[in-house]
């Protein structure tokens, strides 16, 4: 004898026939923007970010995406240090600081931190009117370089005892600013002279490339096989082959305010370009570019946040992090999709950044 269903028990029916049918289309995602955010990539070490006016550094868990400490480069309740650029020693023991007053009257200071305690351990004086910008380490953590834009100066930095063990001087009207160090070579930004100049820092010899556009900072393939430079004025990135000594120019597209900082991914395959703006006269910017380096060409723009500035590739080349000066804030950039997959509020005008992994820090 077939059972005759309630109008209660025909009504629970129905209902569960449409909550089941409910759940089989939210499991076909046909449509792409119903298809949720990927989940945040797992990285291990800190990322180090210099707040310019704060005059601090934030550290950032790479794995949380969260600021774990808060460190004041100046000494007391004073705050008269800027936090312009910072450097993680390959060794992972140490993070370099170029610390630069306010006022420009007083003496710049290049601030040394303990990686594992996150404390400054040393402030030495660098005098006055240098006018410090970067500062980068040699791959065996036993020299920092610090360039003196105004003075036209390289300085090289014992790292066991801080003292000033060489001076690199410059042809006039260089005003050397980023720089990164490569195989016994320094290979430095130009300003005003609108070149590269390459120091062998044992020798002392000064060779110049010229690149024909006001360069900021300069990068280097981790393969060994190219120099890169951004041109802030000509809003271009240059291409120099060091095997073949040939320069290549990628122009940047239409929307490009300035480049500032780059950076490659350990793979040499691509890299990643800050477009900030700002500086003469120009709207603020909010891109990052991406570069294929074989192709000399443009692949992608990724939107990130204001006056974007510094940038950093992880270790394990799967997470990049851009500085946004005008918003204090870190973009997380998924390397493999391109875009940004966390933003991260730090201090007060973020400008250089550097990553610490298990094994050290990134050039």
């Amino acid at each position: 004898m077939r059972a005759t269903l309630t109008p209660f028990q025909k009504l629970l029916l129905l209902l569960g026939f449409l909550l089941l049918s409910m759940h089989l289309n939210s499991c076909k995602h046909t449509d792409p923007e119903e298809v949720p955010e990927p989940f945040p990539i797992f990285e291990t070490g800190k990322i180090y970010v210099a707040n310019e006016h704060a005059g601090t550094i934030s550290v950032i868990d790479a794995a949380t995406n969260k600021v774990l400490k808060t460190i004041n480069i100046n000494e007391g309740n004073s705050n008269a240090l800027m936090a312009h650029n910072v450097q993680v020693a390959p060794d992972g023991n140490t993070v370099w600081v170029t610390g630069v007053p306010m006022d420009h009257t007083t003496d710049e200071k290049l601030v040394i931190i303990d990686a594992k305690a996150d404390s400054v351990i040393y402030r030495k004086n660098m005098g006055v009117h240098l006018h410090m910008a970067h500062v980068v380490l040699d791959s065996q953590s036993k020299f920092a370089y610090v360039t003196g834009t105004e003075a036209g100066l390289v300085l090289q930095i014992n790292t066991q005892t801080f003292h000033t063990s060489n001076v690199y001087t410059l042809p006039a009207n260089h005003q050397p600013h980023g720089l990164r160090y490569y195989n016994g070579k320094l290979y430095v930004a130009n300003l005003e002279d609108k070149s590269i100049s390459v120091i062998d820092v044992s020798t002392g010899q000064i060779t110049e490339i010229p690149v024909g556009g006001m360069a900021v900072q300069t990068a280097i393939s981790q393969d060994g096989k190219y120099v890169f430079a951004s041109l802030f004025d000509t809003k271009e990135v240059v291409r120099y082959n060091l095997q073949t000594q040939t320069l290549d120019r990628i122009s940047l597209p239409a929307i490009a305010q300035g480049p500032i900082q780059l950076y490659p991914t350990p793979d040499s395959k691509k890299f990643f370009v800050c477009d900030q703006g700002v500086l003469l006269n120009r709207p603020v910017s909010d891109k990052v570019f991406v570069i294929d380096i074989e192709k000399a060409a443009v692949t992608n723009t990724i939107n990130v946040g204001n006056a974007a500035h510094g940038v950093v590739v992880s270790k394990s080349g799967k997470t990049a992090y851009s500085t946004n000066t005008n918003d204090g804030t870190v973009s997380v950039i998924d390397v493999a999709l391109e875009k940004v997959i966390a933003t991260i509020p730090v201090g007060f005008t973020p400008n250089g950044i550097s990553f610490l992994s298990e094994t050290g820090g990134m050039p």
